[in-house]
């Protein structure tokens, strides 16, 4: 019964992995990438420029307005605070650091062109152009503030255009490939302030601007190929442009003249499309150039990695796969060999080591090794014994005594003498009729090392 327990258990925690797996898969697929948009993030009507230029963003299929927002702030290193998930009522409350601390409100605000507005109560809520912003400050110690909602007064707050249209909430709003997206900061009135018509047709209290959007994508492609665009001439229409496009005061024959001094889009991409090519080209011969690997090769295959990752992500992909597999085997290559290298040196100082230690030893023996003694007699003894006496030798430490019953085999060590001054032994317990050969040999103590001396001459008795 137990056992069929545990079966079951076993069969049921594996089914759940199974729908997990099954349940879950759709989570785990990669976003594909649908187009890409403009982008940008504008303070005109606090006199501030952009927060973020005019640039082409890819979107996916997974995107929002909130996450393309959440992707690009974060991308550029802002931070924000906000209500709601980026997927379900996503409002941008505030923008960190977001404002300069420097206000300087557009004359159309503040000249009358937009009227005040009447609150609940009737009263008048006046335009702010002593602005002050009285939100959260989160401040930094170059004396940026956050900006967002009621910053300047209970009007004011982040909006967003696409194409014009100045949707709902950012979760509901799915981008589309080519889509402009402005998110803009309004100073007062809801939007009025950025051509925001109200609900009420007959208000006819917002202002009237010139269209922005298409001068808007023609930066954001000549920031993406500025310096190919810089190459043919337009540094300065670029500049203009860019100047008339944040001054809220911009008139609508001002932006029509300055735009129409830009090269059209089709242009600015042939002269990326070349500029890329070159770049492109002159890599793949960096690359191409590291023929056979060696270590000598090393800073070369380095540099040809740094010019590699300087591209931009449109450059390199006009590196063949080829190119870019010469310059990964390259750098495995010079891995392998620095490596092999390092084995070898190390195989070498070892080696170094080892005969360096060899010579040290060698020198070691030869200054301690103790001299050869001589036997100079062998006296036989009463009870089966002799007396082996040799010559003393100043410079060992003792002697040992080797005894055998074959004159060039078979020796033994019997006795190690330890006192340079014996130089006697008596052997024992020799059987009759047996010869017996001896030899002494001598050494030496020194540094924790004995060093030994030649064997004596070999001195043999017969017991009788």
């Amino acid at each position: 019964m137990q056992k069929n327990k545990k079966y079951l258990l076993t069969m049921l925690t594996f089914a759940f992995v199974i729908a997990c797996i099954f349940f879950f898969q759709k989570d785990v697929k990669a976003a594909e990438k649908t187009g890409t948009v403009t982008f940008s993030i504008e303070r005109f009507t606090i006199g501030q420029g952009y927060l973020i230029e005019p640039c082409q963003v890819d979107i996916y299929d997974t995107d929002n307005i909130a996450s393309v927002v959440d992707r690009v702030l974060t991308q550029e290193g802002y931070g924000y605070e906000n209500k709601g998930k980026i997927q379900d009522g996503f409002y941008l409350e505030q923008i960190y650091n977001g404002d300069t601390g420097k206000v300087r409100i557009p004359s159309i605000i503040s000249d009358g062109q937009l009227q005040p507005i009447k609150n609940n109560a009737g009263d008048l809520i006046p335009i702010p152009t002593n602005a002050v912003n009285d939100g959260n400050d989160y401040g930094n110690e170059s004396g940026h503030f956050a900006l967002g909602e009621f910053a300047y007064c209970n009007m004011s707050g982040w909006m967003y255009t696409v194409n014009n249209v100045f949707p709902t909430g950012m979760s509901l709003v799915k981008p589309k490939d080519g889509d402009i997206i402005r998110l803009q900061f309004t100073l007062y009135g809801y939007g009025r302030d950025l051509g925001e018509k109200p609900a009420d047709e007959e208000d006819n209290n917002y202002l009237k601007l010139p269209d922005r959007d298409a001068i808007t994508k023609r930066l954001a492609v000549m920031l993406k190929y500025k310096a190919s665009c810089d190459e043919h001439g337009y540094k300065q229409a670029y500049q203009k442009a860019y100047n008339a496009v944040i001054d809220w005061n911009t008139t609508e024959k001002k932006m029509k003249e300055v735009f129409s001094a830009l090269p059209s889009e089709k242009e600015i991409l042939q002269w990326g499309a070349e500029y890329n090519a070159k770049f492109a080209e002159s890599v793949t011969k960096t690359i191409n150039a590291i023929g056979t690997v060696d270590l000598s090769k090393e800073s070369q295959i380095a540099e040809a990695r740094k010019s590699y990752n300087a591209l931009t992500s449109e450059q390199k992909e006009l590196i063949s796969a080829d190119t870019l597999k010469v310059l990964t085997d390259a750098e495995k290559k010079i891995v392998s060999l620095k490596a092999e290298k390092k084995t070898q040196d190390e195989a070498k100082k070892k080696a170094e080591e080892a005969a360096k230690k060899k010579v040290q030893q060698e020198a070691l023996k030869k200054k301690y090794t103790p001299s050869k003694t001589s036997i100079k007699s062998i006296k036989k003894l009463k009870k089966n014994q002799a007396k082996l006496t040799w010559k003393k030798v100043k410079n060992a430490t003792g002697y040992e005594v080797y005894q055998s019953m074959k004159k060039n085999s078979g020796y033994k060590k019997v006795k190690t003498i330890t006192k340079n001054k014996t130089v006697t032994y008596k052997a024992g317990k020799l059987k009759k009729k047996k010869t017996y050969y001896f030899k002494i040999r001598t050494y030496r103590k020194a540094g924790g090392t004995t060093y030994y001396g030649n064997y004596s001459n070999v001195k043999k008795m017969k017991v009788k």
